[in-house]
Parts: C-alpha cells; structure tokens; sequence
C-alpha cells in the first residue's frame, strides 16, 4: 500500500479509535462486553498526564489501524516498559505488514522512554493474532494468570469494612 504514515493520536481522532475498538469488538466476538465510548477516550486519553498514547496509520485521510498503549514498570525487571491494549488493522489493509509498522512505531517512541520491553494479552481463540505476535518475537508467558478486579468488589469500602 503506498502512502502509509503514521501519526499520535490527538483528542480529535476519539471517533477514529472508538470505531475501531467497535470493529475491533465485532471481529472477536464480543460486541456485548464492549463498554467504552468517545467520551472516555477523549478524557482519559488525551489529559494530564494521558492514560494511553495511540497511533493511527493513514492513506491520505483514510485511517487504516491503530495501536493504543500505556506505559508500565516492572518490579522484577527493575525497568519501564509498554502494555499494548489494542492493536487493529482494517480488513483492506491486513496482510500488508501495518500491525507489524504500528508496534514498531510504538516501540520506538517507548525507547525514547527507555522501556525495554512490550507486553500484550491476546484473546483466547485469536489464533491469527497469536501467530502473529509470535512471528514477530513475542513469546507466550505461561507462568501468569491475569486477575481482574471490579464493580461491586472494587468499590469495597474499607472503612465502613464492606
């Protein structure tokens, strides 16, 4: 595909990344556990200090992808490092090495970071986006479970002990 640049996502492209974690949502499945919105993209993503960076891939002023990160710490590595939460490429534009040039992009604004490291979770089932990962490095970590903690159980209330 000729003409591909990359660029940070800024406030106004909120849009952009909903539909694309809508599309997202649809290709795995899971259109009813999606909850996020515009609103919240703009708000948290683009504040003081932002909770992601993201960046959108483009032909002209057609957006073709994204990749939306944050930045961590580990502990054990004693160093920083980038968790990608999302990365989705459009039907037209796979195959053509965009989710490859997006985690690059991404990797390289996280060594001006000094991050050493990236860290992902792929959903069950999401065979292509295994195999992809693993052609480009990555490597499955079997010695983890991913705990999630929420709703009622998130708003305990440890002064009242409830």
């Amino acid at each position: 595909m000729e003409n591909i640049n990359l660029s940070v996502a800024e406030k106004k492209d909120a849009s952009i990344l909903f539909d694309f974690l809508k599309q997202l949502a649809h290709g795995l499945g899971k259109e009813k556990d999606f909850k996020g919105s515009i609103e919240a993209l703009a708000k948290f993503g683009f504040a003081t200090p932002p909770a992601f960076e993201a960046i959108i891939a483009w032909q002209g002023n057609t957006p073709l992808g994204f990749i939306l990160y944050y930045y961590e710490f580990s502990t054990w590595r004693g160093l920083p490092g980038i968790y990608v939460q999302d990365l989705f490429v459009t039907s037209k534009a796979r195959g053509l090495g965009l989710g490859a040039k997006l985690t690059f992009e991404a990797i390289a604004r996280g060594k001006k970071r000094e991050a050493t490291y990236m860290r992902l979770a792929v959903h069950e089932g999401n065979d292509l986006g295994s195999k992809f990962y693993q052609a480009m490095g990555f490597e499955a970590i079997t010695n983890e479970t991913i705990f999630l903690l929420e709703g009622q159980a998130f708003d305990f209330d440890m002064t009242k002990g409830n």
